[in-house]
């Protein structure tokens, strides 16, 4: 006589079946929009955005004109608009990296495991939530930051770059789900994304002219950025381009230490 039935309907011994990849997405964005630490994580991006820009205004650095050339070159050749884009990475980044180890600091992760069992799905469903939270949040606040900038003359227009400015901060937060994934800590996975996010651009000016102007252009992170820079190093969709490339082989990576890994 069965002890106990796990689905109904079913007979002695039946396993419940697999979370489908829906089901998976839906629980992803519940546990997203119930965990403070994230909301905040992007409240705060979305702020360094906006507050950065009217920094820039109040204090006369805008609008970027070709007279005002020395100006935009302080923000290292992004759009004054933009200028906050920096420490907002940083957040967004802290958006992908909670959705994995907030699960390992709990130990909630093996009860993830156990409703969808197929580690690929459960990786694709974190990693599809924070893009699609990133993005609109990313390119809200970047149009905001944009209009409050009056930058609009220095680009293509307001429109292409938002968006390429919420495509940059989506693959971000996909790169920290890789980190989260990878390292299962959020200190350790934090260091990673602001090592690589900023003390790898920092440190180029120390390496030998040529070394120099090879990192700066293709570094992932430093070529995705041209999207939204004044005057691109590179093609800028070509530099977001190879960001995502980056991107996509950390999240290969990622996707098979999850395989191997017990937990």
């Amino acid at each position: 006589m069965c002890a106990t039935r796990v689905h109904p309907g079913a007979g002695c011994g039946a396993r419940r079946p697999s979370a489908t990849f829906r089901n998976a997405l839906w629980a992803e964005w519940t546990k997203i929009r119930t965990l403070r630490s994230a909301r905040d994580a992007v409240l705060a991006a979305a702020a360094m955005l906006v507050l950065c820009a009217l920094f820039g205004v109040l204090t006369g650095l805008t609008p970027c004109r070709e007279a005002a050339a020395a100006e935009c070159a302080a923000f290292g050749g992004v759009r004054p608009g933009l200028c906050g884009y920096h420490l907002a990475q940083i957040a967004i980044g802290l958006l992908g990296v909670l959705a994995v180890t907030s699960e390992y600091a709990t130990g909630m992760i093996g009860t993830s495991l156990a409703a969808t069992p197929r580690r690929g799905r459960l990786l694709a469903a974190k990693a599809a939530v924070c893009a699609l939270v990133a993005l609109p949040a990313g390119g809200g606040a970047s149009a905001a930051a944009l209009l409050l900038a009056r930058s609009a003359d220095a680009g293509p227009g307001v429109l292409p770059t938002a968006a390429g400015a919420g495509l940059y901060l989506a693959l971000v937060a996909l790169a920290g789900v890789a980190a989260g994934v990878l390292v299962r800590t959020t200190a350790a996975a934090l260091v990673l994304l602001v090592g690589a996010a900023l003390v790898v651009p920092a440190l180029c000016p120390l390496l030998p002219g040529p070394l120099d102007d090879l990192a700066r252009t293709y570094w992932p992170v430093t070529a995705g950025a041209q999207i939204m820079a004044v005057r691109p190093a590179l093609p800028p969709w070509a530099g977001l381009g190879l960001l995502a490339a980056a991107v996509a082989v950390a999240m290969a990576a990622a996707a098979v230490v999850f395989h191997r890994r017990e937990y």
